[in-house]
């Protein structure tokens, strides 16, 4: 079959779920059968030996910050944006945007992950990459005003338009409002963000309490934390999915709790940018926050691969409580599948008959897998990418016994952006 080609039905013969062998029909997008009985399909896809899951959710990346991977390493957090990041997304092209986005589709499909939540910059550049790959995704235009009221506005017109704009693409692909976080976006527009997603019932997506000293200088300018002053704003809501969110208060914890906040946490990009502080789980969970995992961008983690992710949040628990039962497997899981899926709507870590047909299929028979004391436990401790065999979104093969179609054109068109974007900038300075 040809790999990402919409089809009436697709056959999943002879895959493991829940425990039993069985087959999965799908028709139109949706799973129409799970059982064993002889069907016929336009397409089949072979599935003995695999283990049949929904994908994973990546609740915040950068996609196309794939063209950054390797340039401006082993920096502190603002070092790096101001000297290695924003410099060269000054000028950026909307087709370096597009080949850097795929670059990352395509990475995110041979590790599983059907979904992501996304903020960059260029966004139809992205959402044709997000198209043409045949992943789902929420979609968000970087807003960053640095204090400019003429800039904020200007956005602020940017953002009505794509909203409307986005309805030329599938329904696979949803706008969001990405204000970048509170030092880079004014008051202004963070109201007009809020009240924007709240009258359209639509994503907002930022960044929040990501280091000490963003909380410092929040108390400095506003008299109170980050959460607190985006509550005034009113911008917390189960609309709202905040990155980060590791330099917390027992009160600002109460409030992302109390709002229903999707906390998408990202403990590589955390711990390679050394942000001296944890993602404190349990509270927030307790609290009734909705613990999500993410990759970041891959100019800061530097892959995106959401198992290792997983292995590195529970690792991180464990070892930050002094506590061997903090995070355990199936929690981590659930903060790539279940947690966060309604929110982006989707339909959770169960597999069943009306659901979309996005469907992950893993290889029980690679080494790490085995032997099959616990499935979750593997997948979150033992695992990666790697284990990735097929991937299924919207009833349509994406790859297919890890070939994807038109992945070596991806990876070099890929690498000829980077270096124009590198280049662009290195000259100039030099």
């Amino acid at each position: 079959m040809k790999h990402g080609e919409s089809m009436a039905s697709l056959l999943i013969r002879d895959v493991v779920v829940e425990g039993r062998r069985t087959n999965i029909f799908c028709e139109n997008g949706r799973i129409a059968a799970i059982d064993d009985l002889p069907r016929a399909a336009d397409s089949v896809l072979e599935g003995r030996g695999m283990l049949a899951m929904p994908p994973l959710i990546n609740s915040h990346t950068h996609s196309a910050m794939t063209l950054f991977r390797g340039n401006g390493d082993d920096l502190p957090l603002m070092e790096w944006l101001e000297t290695k990041v924003w410099p060269y997304e000054q000028g950026i092209t909307e087709e370096e945007v597009y080949w850097g986005a795929k670059l990352a589709c395509l990475e995110m499909v041979k590790n599983g992950i059907g979904f992501f939540n996304d903020m960059y910059w260029d966004f139809h550049a992205v959402a044709r990459a997000v198209e043409e790959t045949g992943l789902r995704a929420h979609l968000s235009a970087v807003f960053i005003d640095f204090g400019d009221a003429a800039r904020a506005k200007e956005q602020e017109r940017t953002n009505i338009r794509l909203f409307e704009e986005v309805r030329q693409y599938s329904d696979r692909i949803r706008f969001a409002v990405g204000p970048h976080a509170i030092y880079t976006v004014t008051e202004p527009a963070l109201r007009w963000a809020a009240e924007f997603t709240a009258e359209h019932d639509i994503i907002l997506h930022t960044h929040l309490s990501e280091t000490e000293q963003e909380v410092r200088d929040c108390h400095a300018q506003h008299g109170c934390s980050p959460v607190e002053y985006l509550h005034r704003l009113g911008m917390l809501s189960p609309r709202l999915v905040a990155a980060h969110t590791i330099w917390l208060s027992e009160e600002d914890i109460r409030l992302l709790g109390e709002h229903r906040v999707v906390c998408a946490h990202n403990p590589v990009s955390n711990m390679k940018l050394a942000v001296n502080g944890v993602y404190p789980y349990s509270k927030l969970k307790d609290a009734g926050a909705v613990t999500a995992i993410a990759t970041d961008g891959a100019g800061s983690n530097n892959n995106l691969d959401l198992l290792e992710e997983l292995k590195v949040a529970a690792l991180l628990q464990k070892f930050h409580n002094n506590d061997p039962t903090a995070l355990p497997a199936e929690e981590a899981l659930d903060m790539a599948i279940e947690n966060p899926a309604h929110v982006f709507g989707l339909s959770g870590k169960k597999l069943f008959v009306g659901r979309e047909a996005d469907i992950l299929l893993i290889d029980l028979g690679k080494p790490e897998m085995n032997p099959p004391h616990s499935l979750a436990s593997h997948l979150v401790y033992s695992a990666n990418g790697s284990v990735v065999d097929s991937l299924v979104v919207d009833g349509r093969v994406l790859m297919e016994h890890r070939v994807v179609e038109g992945e070596e054109e991806i990876v070099a068109k890929a690498n000829e952006a980077a270096g124009r974007m590198v280049a662009r900038v290195d000259e100039t300075v030099s």
